[in-house]
């Protein structure tokens, strides 16, 4: 009986509770349906810390900033060394150069480097791209220097042996298996083979048959020809003594041989309408890559430019994405993007769209951009986007990386430093009348590749409109 009532008592205190919530959740509803919410503030200028320049006697270029209160250090050393750089015959040479830097030096082994690391609160990074190769690492400030010395003797002293590059190319034919397999990575090869015909940038990833070749000798001679000092800028970002940081960096570095200078490799764009697919029977979605050229950051219009790229698709609640995504259940990610290299630019709305609504999905998309060049965007959605691009500017470059991102953006496309002080101001000075000019100027149909992979005998219909005629 006691036991019933201590149930009775808790289920009645229970039902009080729940009321009481309920209660809450009412009137807090009925007050925000009273009072709308207090408008942001003006977005601040946000203005990057001071950097530390210097240029060691071998032609590296060094990068200090003092940044932030956690006593952690970020350092990237990149090499202006890239897939650009890839012999014909032999893509991803520089990929493989770049890997294997990690499987030890001529005093360490892969797992003593990786150990060592670990050891310093953090661990050592390689990636490789088009354009660079980039080395690096965070570590707690106790370990500054000494990690340093870590990532000197990776980059310089670099133990490159058979077994080692026969384990990372069998890791690569697996990779190369998976990638055909996956359709945004067919529809984005083919979109780079097109637009970049007979360059670097047109193909993405090797052949079996190119990784199969690959020797040692491959692999040395790209690191002689291709990895040097005068290639070389180190960033090192955090909490620091800048004074013991110089004295390390001239030690570790300053006997490194100089090597060749970085070269540039701009590709001439002549794009043109053109409509290409790729057959994958039985798939339930169909992806669509859809882009014409586009400002590179070293244009005077590409702030404004990025600004309309996301008001249209670039980001969550883009014009693009509410209306094939949102309003018509097209698909569930689309997204635009400005793909930049050195003084190129190519603007690429990107989607998996269910197979029956292929074709509905780029009439949308071409209806969205149409809208773009005829209508003027409206003050409320202009200054929202504005200050989602400020507030996320600042947001990203909160972290030691973020701050070597920028800096090592600015550098890499010849930027003044005034670009990233000046970027919220920037943004927040673009107007409707340059939106529109904006999508007139470089949205147009005449220049736009479309490359579509999905069921043919489903889709080929749907995309007729669009073939070239």
């Amino acid at each position: 009986m006691n036991k019933l009532k201590r149930m009775i008592s808790k289920s009645s205190s229970l039902h009080l509770c729940v009321l009481a919530v309920t209660i809450f959740v009412l009137a807090v509803t009925s007050f925000a349906q009273k009072e709308a919410p207090p408008s942001g503030g003006q977005p601040k200028p946000f203005v990057f810390p001071k950097t530390d320049d210097l240029v060691l006697p071998n032609g590296m270029k060094v990068t200090l900033v003092q940044y932030g209160s956690v006593p952690k250090v970020a350092f990237q050393a990149v090499i202006y060394s890239g897939t650009k750089d890839d012999a014909k015959g032999k893509k991803a040479v520089s990929e493989t150069t770049g890997l294997m830097l990690k499987e030890g030096t001529k005093t360490r082994t892969a797992e003593q480097i990786a150990l060592e690391a670990a050891k310093m609160g953090g661990r050592l990074n390689v990636g490789v791209g088009t354009d660079s190769t980039n080395i690096s690492g965070e570590v707690l400030s106790e370990f500054d220097t000494k990690f340093l010395e870590l990532l000197a003797d990776v980059i310089q002293n670099p133990n490159f042996r058979q077994e080692d590059l026969d384990r990372l190319m069998q890791g690569k034919l697996r990779q190369l298996a998976v990638a055909r397999t996956d359709a945004g990575n067919q529809a984005w090869e083919k979109f780079r083979e097109v637009i970049f015909p007979g360059h670097p940038y047109g193909q993405i990833n090797p052949r079996d048959e190119e990784v199969k070749s690959y020797t040692l000798d491959d692999i040395k001679g790209f690191y002689a020809k291709y990895y040097g000092a005068a290639r070389t800028h180190l960033y090192v970002v955090g909490r620091f003594n800048a004074a013991a940081m110089k004295a390390a960096i001239n030690k570790a570095f300053s006997s490194w041989t100089k090597g060749t200078p970085a070269t540039r490799n701009i590709p001439e764009i002549s794009a043109k309408r053109s409509l290409w697919t790729i057959d994958r029977p039985d798939a339930p979605q169909s992806t669509i890559y859809l882009g014409m050229p586009a400002p590179n950051p070293k244009d005077p219009d590409f702030v404004k430019f990025s600004v309309m790229d996301s008001l249209l698709g670039g980001s969550f609640g883009s014009r693009i994405t509410s209306n094939i995504r949102e309003n018509k259940g097209y698909t569930y990610s689309p997204g635009s993007f400005i793909w930049n290299r050195f003084r190129t630019g190519y603007w690429i709305e990107a989607a998996d769209v269910t197979t029956a609504n292929t074709g509905d999905s780029i009439k949308e998309i071409l209806f969205e951009i149409n809208r773009m060049r005829t209508e003027p965007v409206g003050d409320a959605e202009l200054t929202g986007i504005k200050n989602y691009m400020s507030g996320l500017y600042v947001l990203q470059n909160s972290t030691r990386f973020g701050v070597i991102g920028q800096l090592e953006n600015m550098n890499y496309n010849e930027l003044n430093k005034t670009s990233i002080d000046n970027y919220v101001r920037e943004v927040q000075a673009v107007t409707a009348p340059e939106i529109q000019a904006m999508a007139k100027k470089y949205l147009t149909e005449d220049k736009m590749t479309i490359v579509v992979v999905g069921d043919l005998g489903k889709i080929s219909t749907q995309i007729k409109p669009y073939e070239v005629k």
